[in-house]
């Protein structure tokens, strides 16, 4: 007897965590992070995991059919649905989520990204491709990310391209405007921290060591600013970024050159 009510439970788990077709399509992580706004959605087998505009993170249940996910949160929060029904489609490459409520008529689509790699999914703010080089040294962590100036380089349409994560545009492409572009973040810390800025070098390890020796020239006509070669390590959470405090939740590794 007890064998066999051993085995029924183990039928009920099981049963409980079967999918159906449409459903599978959607269990993962999705969010809009850090391409705009402030979502983020996992959808496991047993539950759903919300945070959402109001910085409130929610634990629920889901299921859903070809073109409806309905949710139910349980734990009630004031000024939030605790059931909520949403129009959805996934795009054909499977990588974007589209989704509306069911009583929204006016309101637009909101976007959530497939998240699998981290870095690459925080590499969509800046459209590249940045496949960092390997270290055959020692590697620093480097600790003092609020005074780091990050410089994130590679090739866009075959040209050089180099941009920024403090800024909407991020259009910063020619060499000769990085001087400006340190005159804007010098006015975003105070005086007394100017001094502690540097650059961090986020390059892909395509670029010519010819190339980025031409960018370290121009660096270094910048007066007191060291700069931070970042390279791979397998073992960092690069692009991990931290929802809660809306920023990156990561340091550097790599050395002063």
């Amino acid at each position: 007897m007890k064998k066999i009510l051993t085995i029924l439970i183990l039928l009920l788990v099981i049963s409980s965590c079967t999918r159906n077709t449409f459903e599978k399509e959607l269990i993962g992580k999705w969010n809009n992070f850090p391409v705009g706004g402030r979502s983020d959605i996992t959808f496991y087998k047993d539950s759903i995991v919300s945070f959402d505009y109001s910085n409130q993170s929610r634990i629920g249940t889901w299921k859903a059919d070809s073109n409806k996910i309905y949710i139910h949160f349980p734990k009630k929060i004031k000024g939030l649905r605790e059931k909520l029904t949403l129009f959805y489609k996934i795009s054909s490459d499977k990588d974007s989520l589209f989704s509306k409520l069911d009583t929204d008529t006016i309101g637009e689509n909101l976007v959530l990204l497939r998240v699998i790699d981290k870095w690459k999914h925080y590499l969509r703010e800046f459209d590249l491709q940045l496949d960092l080089p390997s270290a055959d040294f020692k590697m620093i962590k480097n600790d003092s990310v609020s005074f780091g100036v990050n410089l994130y380089i590679g090739l866009e349409n075959e040209k050089l391209s180099i941009k920024s994560d403090r800024w909407d545009s991020n259009q910063y492409n020619l060499l000769d405007e990085i001087q400006l572009f340190l005159l804007a973040e010098k006015n975003l810390v105070k005086e007394e921290d100017v001094k502690y800025l540097y650059f961090n070098l986020i390059i892909d390890k395509k670029i010519s060591e010819r190339k980025v020796d031409s960018i370290k020239n121009i660096l270094r006509t910048i007066p007191n600013m060291k700069h931070f070669r970042v390279y791979r390590n397998d073992f960092a959470n690069y692009g991990d970024y931290n929802i809660e405090n809306s920023g990156k939740s990561w340091n550097w590794y790599g050395r002063f050159e």
